[in-house]
């Protein structure tokens, strides 16, 4: 009974999602694990078997560091923020169009669907601008300085035609975060900011993104006192005051940014954890930390 109890306690949510978009942003940290990605992989298949379209946005971050360790080449980074000189970009090409994206799309099909690799730059899904010159503080140092990020880009525009015919006939695309300018010159984006991005422009029911940390933390130093959900006002305090800090703060902003920007309901959750993707999307109070308008927050109290 205890078996049907949690199909029936799902019921709700398998009629609120049916046929309705989600955008699910997998860290590298899970990608380079393969019980983790497995798993992922498996929920994945899940949401897509209950007729959810899923649109996979994936980054790399640790994968291309070790690569460029074995180059010889040392990764270099700004507050966070990755340095993309031209041997490092030709790195992230090998790393995220082609050994990261590869080993998703293989865990995927695994499990009985089917996936499609995919950059930015396929069928003008994403167009971006080189970043300009930046004057930054480094919080390690306290020093402040003009930083050249190089190849890195900011997106101009999304024309998500591509991956809504490809959800629509039932695919699930595997979106790394590589885009190019209007001249044709790759850019590496932010793997977070792509799947903003996409999910704002495709309007999605869920934007979901798995990192290692169990989102957003009412204590630091407790990693199991999570928010479950905050409304945009809650959440642009928490930023206000200061009370997020260090690689939480661009990660939630830019969930606020997605929900401000028409995605119904943005989640950051924990992708080591087995399962918590299903979890996060088939329990009233999820894994993670969920992000909503502050006009839903009514509806979420009493429907969850």
């Amino acid at each position: 009974m205890d078996d049907v109890s949690v199909l029936l306690n799902a019921l709700p949510y398998l009629r609120r999602y049916r046929e309705k978009v989600f955008v699910v942003k997998v860290g590298g940290e899970i990608a380079k694990t393969p019980e983790a990605l497995d798993v992922f992989a498996q929920d994945i298949a899940m949401l897509a078997q209950l007729s959810i379209r899923i649109v996979v946005v994936h980054g790399g971050g640790p994968q291309l560091d070790d690569v460029s360790r074995k180059m010889g080449v040392v990764p270099e980074k700004v507050a966070g923020r990755r340095i993309t000189d031209d041997s490092t970009l030709e790195m992230a090409k090998m790393v995220f169009a082609g050994a990261i994206n590869t080993d998703i799309l293989a865990a995927i099909r695994k499990h009985g669907v089917l996936p499609v690799g995919l950059s930015g730059l396929d069928g003008e899904v994403l167009t971006a601008t080189r970043r300009p010159p930046k004057d930054m503080t480094d919080p390690a140092t306290g020093e402040t300085r003009t930083v050249d990020f190089g190849n890195v880009g900011d997106i101009r525009d999304c024309n998500p035609a591509l991956l809504r015919t490809l959800v629509e006939n039932r695919y699930i695309p595997v979106l790394c975060s590589l885009a190019c300018d209007e001249n044709g010159k790759i850019l590496n984006i932010n793997a977070d900011t792509v799947a903003n991005v996409v999910a704002a422009e495709l309007q999605a029911e869920k934007l979901i993104i798995l990192s290692n940390t169990n989102g957003v933390l009412r204590d630091l130093k407790d990693a199991e006192r999570r928010y479950v959900y905050l409304t945009l006002s809650q959440a642009q305090e928490l930023i206000r005051s200061g009370a997020v800090s260090g690689g939480m703060v661009p990660k939630l902003q830019g969930v606020v940014d997605a929900v401000t920007s028409g995605v119904k309901r943005a989640c950051l959750i924990n992708g080591l954890v087995p399962h918590s993707l299903l979890k996060e999307v088939f329990t009233r109070t999820g894994q993670g930390t969920l992000v909503l308008a502050d006009a839903a927050e009514k509806e979420y109290l009493e429907r969850g």
